[in-house]
């Protein structure tokens, strides 16, 4: 791939070279009498980049392609006034897996053709601090990861469009399409009843699993202009294609029938033969969609925008069918100046045809709908007030059909509400000036009847402002703030404190030089019931109201500064900060007796079972739970520009990343990369 960069910027490098070696007409006449019928700006700016690290890169250098490499940017933008044509095309090359391109082509009013590639490399760290042997004893686990992995997925987005408008009538007609392709290596963790045929031990597994799929979509339609309305039809057609074998492996047999009827315990199976079956399968699938789009103005001070579409999809795998209808309509209204009044209307509909095999898993339908009004109020120059309100309403075909995981315990199966509705009521107050202030502050809540998930709050308030101010031309201060209060919700006992700020800073002590620091925190404080199961016959633990609280801090200054027009300087630094968890009871003495844990888990007596279970809460309570990782980024970049045209620099980056919790993942990475080129 590196000889695909380098193929890439010398080809550059000639058709840049073409542009020098053929000026355009107005540099063949004086500078004084030349019309200005073309317009044209080349830039190649090719790069080397030297790259280290140390430790684990998977977090600190995640969206890195983590490649020494040849690289650079390069840009031709063409414009020739009389033909009304313009031509722009650029491209950035970090390495061969790393780079984005853009292009377009314009003729006038007439014609317009663009396309747009994108491709990056994203690595995870190999994530399998099970320990299962602290859960339960009965657990075998299975893993043929070597600790602390380096997995890369690289993925590939391309999309190009074109449009073309018929002479003597006001009719365009367009085609878009798009390819994504995703290839590399995950990891796969499950967990089964397959530690032996009559599930006497259980088994957990962590895997890798190759990835290769691709989605792709082509389109077509017209545009017709008649007056204020503009009528726009498309028919698209999407495809997604897994190209590999998925993964297989053995499960033991289950218990039950789908004819039983609801089991005390969680939901059970239908009976399954022992052996190896395959899982964790990815569709392919097939898309037809049609959809139509309206914008027109109504009347004086009246607009309508709206559009509705309809999709059929079709699963390849399992050939089961899947609708989809949505619509969306909006309608401005301004009767006077200082009034301004929005009504919109939100549907999606989502219909399944599948008949489920297993006991109370299924596909079923869903039908969302929701409208909003707002208005807005201008008193004076200074002073805006907006009110607005909202309704929305899910609705749940086939509720029972639904997986029960959203159990508040996953131990009794909470049956889902076949609707669920809720009115959101904000007003906001708006203070601005011309220059000196701009202030903001609003409340919101929100009432929900019936919440059809245990997630979802009954009730939601939120106080919200936002502030700028620049009391000079060289300083200006801005500061958002949210605060929600969360509570109310089903079934368990559950309240949400969220606090969010975010601030920042900027300087101008010169007109060259820039400098802006910025501040942002964010503190989450819920309290809920929690239940821990084990086996049904062993026994259960609830745990009333368990504190978590995630907290996060980040810094961050950046200062440009310009000489002369000819050397360009910039620092950026950012740290953040980030710490959470949650602290059930760890003390096994306030456990109660668990009669049954001897002979179903295996321990040698109740005790036993109880601290085997704190230890099991306390691995709950940190490397599962509990976050502190500070992270560093800084940046450097220095650039001299030549009254020629020539472009030269140097641009340094580091980054650290640091868990405390588990020191594997801790890494560094540096990267120096030295460019040379031309502009002209």
């Amino acid at each position: 791939m590196k000889n695909v960069s380098m193929l890439l910027i010398l080809t550059a490098g000639f058709v840049s070279h073409a542009y020098a070696q053929e000026p355009s007409p107005s540099n063949s006449q004086p500078a004084e009498n030349a019309p200005e019928v073309t317009y044209h700006l080349v830039t190649l700016l090719p790069q080397y980049r030297f790259l280290s690290t140390s430790g684990n890169p998977s977090r600190v250098g995640e969206y890195d392609s983590l490649q020494q490499s040849v690289g650079g940017d390069f840009s031709v933008n063409e414009v020739f006034f009389p033909e009304h044509l313009t031509f722009k095309y650029s491209a950035t090359f970090t390495s061969g897996d790393d780079y984005y391109m853009k292009g377009q082509f314009t003729l006038g009013k007439w014609f317009d053709v663009g396309f747009d590639a994108r491709s990056f490399i994203r690595h995870l760290n190999d994530n399998s601090n099970f320990a299962a042997s602290v859960i339960s004893p009965d657990i075998v686990r299975t893993d043929t990861i070597p600790a602390d992995s380096l997995l890369g997925i690289r993925r590939r987005m391309n999309s190009a469009h074109a449009k073309v408008k018929l002479p003597s009538v006001p009719i365009k007609l367009f085609v878009k399409g798009g390819w994504q392709a995703t290839s590399g290596l995950n990891q796969m963790q499950y967990f089964d009843m397959g530690g032996d045929a009559q599930c006497g031990t259980c088994h957990s597994a962590s895997q890798y699993r190759n990835l290769n799929y691709t989605n792709r979509n082509i389109a077509g339609g017209v545009e017709v202009t008649l007056g204020p309305a503009k009528l726009t039809y498309q028919h698209e057609f999407r495809s997604f294609n897994d190209r590999l074998l998925n993964p297989e492996n053995f499960f033991g047999a289950t218990l039950g029938s789908p004819n039983d009827p609801l089991p005390a315990g969680p939901p059970q199976v239908a009976n399954t033969p022992v052996g190896f079956y395959v899982h964790a399968v990815l569709p392919s699938h097939q898309t037809q969609a049609d959809s139509l789009q309206l914008s027109m103005a109504v009347a004086h001070h009246l607009t309508f925008n709206g559009d509705v579409s309809y999709a059929r999809t079709n699963n390849l795998y399992t050939n089961h069918n899947q609708n989809a209808f949505n619509a969306d309509a909006t309608l401005t209204w301004n009767p006077i100046s200082p009034l301004r009044v929005i009504v919109d209307y939100h549907q999606q509909n989502l219909i399944n045809d599948f008949v489920p095999y297993y006991f109370l898993y299924g596909d079923p339908s869903l039908h969302r709908h929701w409208t909003g009004l707002k208005g807005q109020y201008r008193l004076s120059r200074q002073l805006d007030v907006q009110a607005y309100y909202k309704h929305m309403n899910v609705t749940r075909s086939n509720t029972s059909l639904w997986p029960q995981v959203y159990s508040p315990n996953n131990y009794d199966p909470f049956m889902l509400v076949p609707s669920s509705s809720s009115n959101v009521l904000g007003t906001t107050v708006h203070f601005h000036t011309k220059e000196f202030w701009n202030i903001r502050v609003g409340y919101e809540w929100t009432g929900t009847h019936d919440p059809g998930f245990v997630i979802v709050p009954g009730t939601n308030n939120a106080v919200f402002g936002d502030l700028t101010i620049t009391p000079v031309n060289w300083l200006s201060f801005t500061n958002d703030v949210r605060f929600d209060l969360q509570g109310g919700f089903p079934a368990v006992q559950r309240a949400n404190n969220i606090y969010v700020e975010t601030s920042s800073v900027t300087i101008r002590p010169a007109p060259q030089w820039s400098i802006t620091g910025g501040y942002s925190y964010l503190q989450d404080n819920l309290q809920t019931d929690m239940r821990f199961a084990n086996d049904a016959g062993v026994g259960l633990y609830n745990a009333s109201l368990v504190p978590y609280k995630q907290l996060s801090q980040t810094y961050s200054i950046r200062s440009t500064y310009e000489l002369k027009k000819h050397l360009g300087l910039g620092v950026n630094f950012a740290h953040s900060v980030a710490h959470s968890g949650f602290r059930p009871d760890l003390n096994p003495a306030d456990y109660p007796v668990f009669p049954g844990a001897v002979s179903v888990a295996g321990y040698p007596t109740d005790l036993a079972f109880a601290q085997a279970f704190a230890g099991a809460l306390g691995l709950g309570a940190g490397q599962v739970s509990e976050v502190d990782v500070p992270q560093t980024i800084i940046g450097a970049t220095g650039d001299y520009h030549s009254s020629s045209g020539f472009d030269g620099g140097l641009r340094f980056s580091y980054g650290s990343y640091t868990d405390y919790l588990q020191p594997s993942l801790n890494g560094k990475l540096q990267s120096y990369s030295v460019f040379f080129g031309r502009t002209w």
